[in-house]
This record gives structure tokens, C-alpha cells and sequence, in this order.
């Protein structure tokens, strides 16, 4: 995902608005056990300060995860701000290495990473099909959202016997 910033170049003081909509790569999702449902689609709006460039978007795609506890795949919408800062190769050695930016020569900004650092940002650490997911059973792993079982939850780990008797 590219903008292109010649005509922003010439406008010091300026500001430019992008709509970018491209289908994400599920190869960045897959230790996820996620895919793309949608394209992602990208606002964005690029200001030149004369030094640098400050652009803040939006985000918006649809994926699909696994729930945390019963393992179905759930839809889940992305959609979410973002800022970047963008600096030209040539003034790059102005800023210091700390600071969080994009560097970029010519006329051309690669914004895959910032929109890709925006979109799991978005992902829950834990995302569940409901709050109420009561999901698998440990013993015979069935779904408890959509059966019962018969296994017994009273087995009590042999090394932890001992405690019941204080």
C-alpha cells in the first residue's frame, strides 16, 4: 500500500487526502489462525510542516479469528486511527533514531507496516465469540457452548489431595 507524495512536495504548508483500498495478505494473520474477510481500506490525511510529513487515518477491514475458548472462527471488525510521520531520506539524519517514523525516498511512501501495526493493535489479546463463551471441556473437548458433557469435574490433581484434608 503506496501514496504518492510529488504534488504534496510542492505544497509546503499543504495537506492532502488518500482513500487506498487494497486485500490484505492473510500470510500476516496466520499465526493468528486469522484471515481477511474484506479489503482493507485506508483514509488518510498528509500534511506538509516543510520538514516532514504528518499523516492521520483511519482503518477499516473485517477478519476472521478463532475464539479463545471454543476455537469457532468469529467475524471481527477492524476499525481504528492511526498516525504516522513520514520523513524524506535526505532529512532523516535530523531525527533521531527513537523516534517512530517512515522514511522514504522519492515520491513514494510504503505505508504496509504502519497499517499492518494499526490493524493488530485492533485484535483483542483474548478475542471471544461472546462473553458468555463457555468453551471447550478440558477432559473431552467438547464445545459446552453448544453441548453438555458428562465428564466429571471433580478430579482432583493426586499431588493436590493432600490440601482438602487442612
Amino acid at each position: 500500500m503506496q501514496i504518492n507524495l510529488a504534488r504534496l512536495k510542492l505544497q509546503p504548508r499543504g495537506s492532502e487526502s488518500f482513500h487506498l483500498e487494497e486485500q490484505g495478505h492473510n500470510i500476516i494473520l496466520e499465526d493468528l489462525g486469522g484471515k481477511f474477510l474484506s479489503s482493507i481500506v485506508v483514509d488518510l490525511d498528509v500534511d506538509n510542516n516543510d520538514r516532514l510529513f504528518l499523516g492521520h487515518g483511519r482503518v477499516k477491514t473485517l477478519l476472521q479469528l478463532p475464539c479463545s475458548r471454543c476455537l469457532e472462527d468469529i467475524s471481527y471488525p477492524i476499525d481504528t486511527d492511526f498516525d504516522l510521520t513520514m520523513v524524506q531520506a535526505s532529512k532523516a539524519a535530523n531525527f533521531s533514531e527513537d523516534e517512530d517514523y517512515v522514511v522514504f525516498d522519492g515520491d513514494m511512501v510504503d505505508l504496509d507496516h504502519s497499517v499492518h501495526a494499526a490493524i493488530f493493535m485492533a485484535i483483542p489479546i483474548i478475542p471471544l465469540c461472546s462473553e458468555s463463551c463457555r468453551g471447550l471441556c478440558p477432559v473431552c473437548g467438547i464445545n459446552k457452548n453448544t453441548g453438555d458433557c458428562s465428564c466429571s469435574s471433580k478430579d482432583i490433581d493426586p499431588r493436590w489431595e493432600k490440601l482438602k484434608n487442612l
